[in-house]
């Protein structure tokens, strides 16, 4: 009884303060939804003095009870006057109404408001009246008969008692109200319902400190949150607003809500309502413009651009800017919306003294889609350790990053407050074990560094190298012979299998029938040299075996150019054996011609970089550019966009090198 006396105390106050901050109508905010005057059968004999009458201590159902009522049987209502109907309660705390409302029996709630109109203002151990219960379990219906029975029964009484039948407003023990609980299942109509009866509630947050508008905003549901700010088609800007300020419970940013719901109308709405929305930050102390940028809504950030552009200059509270946090989610299309609208957002630095070429190098985010000026003019940036884009890309190893960034000679000289070039870090954190991408990185560099005084050439791109494990080593040599020994088999086999075949007359008996044209000639060549690398891979490799790492690292760099000499002479073999042989049909050499040579700069392009870049005198000048023309194959290959003016660069600077070295 104490328990009891206790929750209605604290549900009581609930409803005085709502009603007390309530700037609405004399009768507490509770709209008619109906016309009294046609008030619902089961309202008619519905005694006023028995609402307040509320029970003195409680009765445990009965199982029998308990599923009858569960079930919806309307005739357990003639056995529950005889039990003292308000007195029983479930196991969970639940009235009989609680339980009607549960399963959705609006005829059975009708018959037990009529008989017992005093259930409606019962709370079950959660705090729950049956008006929470039926909004948490979507039954329309039943929402539609309680909200009769409160809005029939508040035109007839005091204003003292017409406080206590302002249900809307009252929280749970989640601080959740019906408007709550309605919106948590996506119950629209319920919560349309409800705001009508009320829209005292919708300003009001619950133990997360999330609001009823808040969740419809976040829903996305238009005609409900015009219904809940009161805003008809007729409204206009000078339409006298109230202060949401003052009202709004909770989490204020309602337009990041708007935009993470993808919703512009509701964005276009809130805004034009109440504009101060715009400034509001998130949890992170992200203004809503940044939240936009960050979640990649494109409309949203338009929607937001075209007004006063201020907030493009606002920095969030870990200093980024609206174009950074774009830029760090690898949101493109936004980040040149931001640059079109606003050039020099573009120059805007972070906390750490970074514009938007260090965030997307930084983060590993392609950027020859800003385009080549840009890039020039923002690779010159220095943040806050002195680090260009160029010195983060090289500590990255982000080579065809490091390819971009370096069409202008002056980056290249630029030092951080160590006092290093990209080419110094490169230099100094290459691992002396092969990395391919780390390799890559430095022979970008050094290409980009020819010619300019105060580089000194190095002879190799890579550290002195440190002995093998012996399984790694072991492994390592037995799959270079494997390789030559399968070449060397197939090659030896096919210098006996002579296209077009042996005479079989004198004075040439048993001589190549074919043996002045010139494609058998060039069979016959390439065959030998894929024989001969092969064989002499397989004597070099037994040097490699005797455990001496000096001699392995010198065989290596000697079986490295063999085997990419035999694996290119073995296709080109068998590719004028074939010619040799269908020679006389023009159409299908000529499609062998380009197949053949596909496959040639394929296999080429797959085998020279580990060739290259594995050998310890290999020289990072000589095949930087080779790489760059790798690059663009690959881009092509791939049809990946690349920023033609930067290609141009590149060609002009190759020119210029080579007639300097002329």
């Amino acid at each position: 009884m104490a328990c009891f006396q206790a929750r209605l105390d604290r549900i009581e106050s609930q409803r005085f303060v709502s009603l007390r901050d309530e700037r609405g109508p004399s009768n507490g905010g509770i709209e008619l939804v109906a016309n009294t005057e046609s008030v619902a059968e089961f309202l008619t004999n519905l005694r006023l003095e028995d609402l307040f009458n509320l029970p003195s201590g409680y009765v445990q159902m009965d199982p029998e009870t308990f599923c009858g009522v569960s079930g919806g049987n309307k005739e357990c209502v003639e056995k529950l006057r005889s039990l003292e109907m308000a007195r029983l309660e479930s196991h969970n705390g639940d009235s009989v109404l609680h339980l009607a409302a549960t399963w959705g029996h609006s005829e059975l709630v009708k018959s037990i408001v009529s008989e017992c109109p005093c259930l409606v203002l019962v709370p079950n151990s959660k705090d729950q009246f049956p008006l929470h219960v039926a909004a948490y379990a979507g039954h329309s219906a039943v929402v539609e008969v309680l909200v009769a029975t409160l809005t029939y029964v508040s035109a007839k009484v005091s204003e003292e008692k017409k406080e206590r039948l302002n249900l809307y407003v009252v929280k749970d023990k989640d601080g959740d109200t019906p408007l709550h609980l309605a919106l948590k299942g996506r119950y629209m109509e319920i919560a349309s319902s409800l705001v009508k009866a009320n829209n005292q509630a919708s300003f009001l947050a619950n133990n997360e400190g999330i609001s009823p508008l808040y969740m419809a905003i976040e829903a996305g549901d238009l005609s409900l949150v015009k219904a809940i700010l009161d805003i008809t088609d007729d409204d206009g800007l000078e339409r006298e607003k109230c202060s949401l300020d003052s009202k709004l419970e909770g989490r204020k940013y309602l337009a990041h809500a708007a935009l993470k719901a993808e919703s512009t109308e509701i964005l276009d709405v809130i805004l034009k309502e109440y504009s101060s929305l715009e400034d509001e930050r998130d949890e992170e102390g992200r203004t809503c413009l940044s939240f936009g940028a960050s979640i990649g809504n494109y409309e949203g950030v338009r929607k937001l651009l075209d007004r006063p552009t201020k907030n493009v200059y606002v920095c969030d509270d870990d200093g980024s800017f609206p174009i950074h946090l774009a830029m760090e989610k690898n949101n493109r299309k936004i980040v040149k919306e931001f640059i079109e609208c606003c050039p020099d957002s573009k120059y805007l630095l972070n906390k750490r003294g970074q514009n938007i070429l260090h965030i997307a190098v930084q983060m590993g985010h392609k950027i020859n889609f800003l385009g080549f000026d840009v890039i020039k003019l923002l690779g010159l940036g220095q943040d806050v350790d002195g680090n260009t884009p160029l010195h983060i890309a090289t500590k990255n190893w982000f080579a065809e990053t490091v390819d971009l960034l370096t069409t202008d000679e002056r980056v290249l000289q630029l030092r951080n407050k160590s006092g290093l070039r990209a080419q110094d870090i490169a230099e100094t954190e290459l691992k002396p074990y092969y990395i391919f991408q780390q390799r890559l990185t430095l022979a970008y560099l050094k290409y980009a560094t020819r010619g300019i005084k105060g580089y000194e050439k190095i002879k190799s791109m890579r550290r002195p190298a440190e002995p093998l494990a012996d399984d790694k080593e072991r492994d390592y040599v037995n799959t270079f012979l494997l390789v030559a020994t399968l070449v060397a088999t197939m090659t030896f086999a096919a210098g006996f299998t002579i296209p077009g075949g042996f005479t079989s007359s004198n004075p040439h008996l048993g001589r190549a029938a074919l043996a002045t044209n010139p494609t058998l000639i060039l069979f016959l060549l390439f065959d030998t040299l894929a024989l001969v690398c092969s064989v002499a891979t397989i004597a070099i490799l037994i040097w490699a075996q005797v455990g001496d790492p000096a001699l392995l690292h010198a065989s290596i760099d000697v079986v490295l150019p063999l085997m990419q000499y035999s694996l290119l002479s073995m296709p080109l073999a068998f590719f004028f054996g074939v010619i040799t042989a269908v020679g006389q049909v023009k159409w299908l050499v000529a499609i062998f011609s380009m197949s053949a040579f596909a496959f040639f700069c394929w296999v080429l392009f797959l085998v020279a970089p580990h060739v290259m870049l594995k050998r310890s005198n290999s020289a990072a000048v000589d095949y930087g550019f080779l790489f760059w023309l790798m690059m663009v194959f690959r881009r092509l290959h791939l049809n990946i966009p690349n920023d033609e003016k930067i290609s141009r660069l590149r060609l002009s600077r190759t020119v210029s090198t080579s007639k300097q070295v002329a």
